[in-house]
């Protein structure tokens, strides 16, 4: 198959102006069922094709017995039937000219022999009539632009954002999906599970999203590699432009033998793997918070030419620890101009001394309150042409009604109009409640919270050690 049908097929799997169900149900026992619930109720704009033998319709719309007795144009199908069933539901897609094929069902490589022997006739079929096949042993995609999914686990309609998500398993198109959409700050573009790669594999969705304008930020889970060769090349390409973020797992002998039997995946080297992510500029990451960590990095905040960090801390450990932080993640601590130094100065009590990292809770004592303290502060340091991004540090104790009224909306709606090329980044360690209260405001603006200084810090590292290949090292 050439490199343009190649393309264009994973296009079609993304983007159709029509799909078939093969296994839609009214049954609400059935995946089917979901599935159809989900394109429905998700806004897909697109023509929508019930296919099951034993019904005239579902859920209103005209049911056909197979995919070829559909008197329409058919671009993509949805196979929700047992394996032993979907080398004839192939068949009949080569007769109707079907551009892509997402395969749900379970019952293949995953198994054993005679699993492998259905997926190989079904890839050989498929590709002879240039059809591109996602899975089998997957949830598919879900495509936050137009509505359209092949997920069969009930989700919200999510924000639209830059973040495409490229997983081995289902689970981020279904659960963790969910996860996202109602907890994380981040909107989506696209997320897939390859499920077995029987056919589509993580470097063909690279390609792709490298030319969707919807996509900025790319995150990977992946078990096996299919053609490690490939996906260093394209991944190069790719990282070039934008982020690629990877958590790789079954670099174990136990997770190993897990994922064969999950995805039907061989392990690779984890050496040859770390050499792969090292050459093509692929960021690795060591779990799940990780990889949303970074991915709320890059949606909000601009990359980092230089890594000099200043800390603004309202308590004195935290001055200490965000500077060993620093350290650890390869980030320097800000020398603050003697012009700066002197007006920082100024605002605190004569018995106090401000360096960087900053002790604010001198400068709180000498201002009277926290927002005064936290914008001068911010105002002040920001200013400074040796400085490259913020990390702040804010306490809260639930019985100080003043530290959870700080004016978080107008000063930093303000900042971020004036600095827009510095990043912030911030924790605030207290009581539950000022906590959960910080972290909506903040990332109601965009600016990134985390649990922790050392997440804010690392997250910044992961801003400037990729900044390092799009503007070069310094």
């Amino acid at each position: 198959m050439d490199k343009e049908a190649k393309i264009s097929g994973i296009r079609y799997i993304f983007e159709p102006k029509s799909v078939a169900v093969v296994g839609a149900s009214e049954d609400k026992s059935k995946y089917g069922y979901f599935l159809m619930k989900n394109l429905m109720s998700l806004g897909f704009k697109g023509k929508i094709y019930p296919v099951n033998r034993k019904r005239e319709k579902v859920l209103g719309l005209k049911c056909y017995p197979t995919v070829d007795s559909i008197p329409h144009n058919v671009e993509t199908v949805i196979i929700m039937i047992p394996a032993v069933h979907t080398l004839q539901v192939i068949k009949d897609c080569v007769k109707k000219g079907v551009k892509g094929v997402i395969i749900c069902t379970s019952g293949f490589r995953e198994i054993g022999k005679e699993g492998i022997e259905i997926e190989n006739k079904i890839v050989e079929a498929a590709q002879k009539a240039r059809i591109r096949v996602i899975g089998p042993n997957t949830t598919g995609v879900l495509n936050a632009v137009n509505g359209f999914t092949s997920t069969f686990v009930i989700i919200s309609r999510p924000s639209i954002g830059p973040v495409s998500i490229i997983a081995q398993t289902g689970m981020f198109a279904s659960v963790l999906s969910d996860y996202i959409i109602t907890s994380q700050p981040f909107g989506l573009s696209k997320i897939v599970g390859l499920g077995n790669k029987s056919d589509v594999d993580d470097a063909d969705i690279l390609e792709y999203l490298l030319h969707d304008q919807d996509t900025k930020v790319i995150a990977i889970y992946m078990e096996g590699v299919k053609d490690g060769r490939r996906l260093f090349n394209i991944a190069k390409k790719v990282t070039k432009k934008k982020p690629v973020l990877v958590l790789k797992s079954a670099y174990s002998k136990y997770g190993g033998d897990a994922s064969l039997t999950h995805t039907g995946s061989l392990m690779i080297s984890d050496d040859i793997f770390e050499a792969v992510c090292k050459g093509s500029g692929m960021i690795r990451v060591d779990d799940i918070e990780e990889m949303f960590d970074y991915l709320k990095a890059f949606s909000f905040l601009p990359l980092l030419k230089k890594n000099r960090i200043a800390v603004i801390a309202y308590t004195g450990a935290g001055c200490v620890m965000s500077a060993d932080a620093c350290e650890k993640y390869g980030l320097k601590i800000a020398e603050f101009s003697t012009k700066t130094m002197n007006r920082l100065m100024k605002n605190a009590p004569s018995f106090g001394k401000i360096r960087n990292p900053i002790d604010a809770e001198l400068l709180r004592q000498g201002m009277g309150d926290m927002s005064s303290s936290l914008n001068f502060a911010l105002e002040t340091i920001l200013g400074d042409k040796n400085v490259d991004a913020v990390s702040i540090v804010l306490i809260g104790l639930s019985t100080a009604k003043e530290l959870l009224d700080i004016d978080v909306e107008n000063i930093f709606s303000k900042i971020k109009k004036k600095y827009p090329k510095k990043p912030i980044v911030v924790t605030t360690i207290g009581g539950k409640e000022i906590v959960e209260n910080h972290e909506e405001r903040f990332e109601r603006l965009a600016i990134p919270f985390y649990p922790s200084l050392l997440r804010n810090i690392r997250a910044l590292a992961a801003l400037y050690n990729y900044g390092r290949i799009i503007y070069g090292k310094n």
